[in-house]
C-alpha cells in the first residue's frame, strides 16, 4: 500500500465548538468519521501530526488520542510506532457498544438519529411489566415502541419501558426526535450509572422483517437491557432487535 502523508488545511478539519454540549473528543470523532466515510480521508492516507491535528481542532493531545482510539477500535485507523496514524479500509459493517446511548453512536458515525414511534402509552407496573422492574410495582411508567433509525436506515426496533416516578411529563416529548437516554440526564439530572446487557440470536419473524427492510432468513440479535439510576434502582428496560448481517454488539468499559 502506498501511503501519503495529508496536512490539516487539506482535509479540512472542523474545530470544536466550544458551546457545543457535545464532549471535545466526540466532536473530533464525528468529524474524522466524516472526513472517513466521504473519502477526503482514504485508505493508505497518513494523518497529520499530533501538533497539526490539536492545532486545527482546538484541543489538547490527551482529547485527539481518545477520538483517535476509539477510531483504531473501530479499525478505522492504525497506529504504527514510528511512522504515524494511517487510514485503513472504511467499513460498512456498524458496532454498537451496547451500554451506551444508541442515539449518541449513531451521531458519532456521521449519521442523523431518529425514530419512528409505534405506541407511546402510560402504564403502572405489575406483575405483567417486564421482570427486571418487578421491584417497582405500582411506580408510573411510559412504554415506548420505537423503530430506530440513522439517516433513513432502519437500525432497530426498541421496546422500552421506563420508570417515570422522577420524570412524571416525560411522555411529552417527541420520542421521534428526542433520545430516552439524553432527556434523563440533560432535563431530569438522572445519570445512568449501570447497565446489564444480555444478547442472543434469533430467526427474525415476518413483523421485525417488514420493520427493518430485510427479507428471506435473515438472523437478528435481540439486545435486552436494564438501566439503573445510582441510589433508585432499575429505571428502564428495553428489548431490541437488530439485523444480524451488519450490525455487531461489543461492550465498552466507559459509558
Amino acid at each position: 500500500m502506498e501511503y501519503r502523508k495529508r496536512e490539516v488545511s487539506e482535509i479540512g478539519v472542523t474545530p470544536v465548538d466550544g458551546n457545543s454540549p457535545i464532549p471535545y473528543y466526540h466532536q473530533v470523532r464525528i468529524d474524522l468519521t466524516n472526513l472517513l466515510r466521504s473519502g477526503v480521508l482514504k485508505p493508505g492516507d497518513m494523518l497529520p501530526s499530533e501538533e497539526e491535528l490539536c492545532q486545527g481542532y482546538g484541543v489538547g493531545r490527551q482529547t485527539l488520542r481518545k477520538a483517535v482510539s476509539r477510531l483504531v477500535n473501530r479499525k478505522l485507523l492504525e497506529r504504527t510506532p514510528g511512522r504515524g496514524t494511517t487510514v485503513l479500509e472504511w467499513k460498512d459493517w456498524m458496532t454498537f457498544f451496547i451500554n451506551r446511548s444508541l442515539a449518541q453512536q449513531i451521531r458519532e458515525m456521521g449519521l442523523t438519529p431518529h425514530s419512528a414511534v409505534l405506541l407511546k402509552n402510560e402504564i403502572v407496573i405489575n406483575e405483567s411489566s417486564p421482570a427486571p422492574l418487578h421491584t417497582k410495582m405500582g411506580s408510573h411508567a411510559l412504554e415506548l415502541i420505537r423503530i430506530r433509525f440513522g439517516d433513513q436506515t432502519p437500525i432497530g426496533v426498541q421496546y422500552t419501558t421506563v420508570i417515570t416516578d422522577l420524570c412524571r411529563d416525560l411522555g411529552d416529548h417527541d420520542f421521534e426526535q428526542a433520545s430516552l437516554y439524553d432527556l434523563l440526564l440533560t432535563k431530569y439530572r438522572l445519570p445512568i450509572t449501570r447497565i446489564d446487557n444480555g444478547v442472543r440470536a434469533v430467526l427474525g419473524d415476518e413483523w421485525h422483517k417488514s420493520l427493518l427492510k430485510i427479507s428471506g432468513n435473515a438472523p437478528l440479535l435481540v439486545v435486552n437491557t436494564t438501566a439503573y439510576l445510582d441510589q433508585n434502582g432499575p429505571i428502564e428496560t428495553s428489548t431490541s432487535y437488530y439485523r444480524a448481517d451488519q450490525y455487531e454488539f461489543s461492550i465498552s468499559k466507559d459509558y
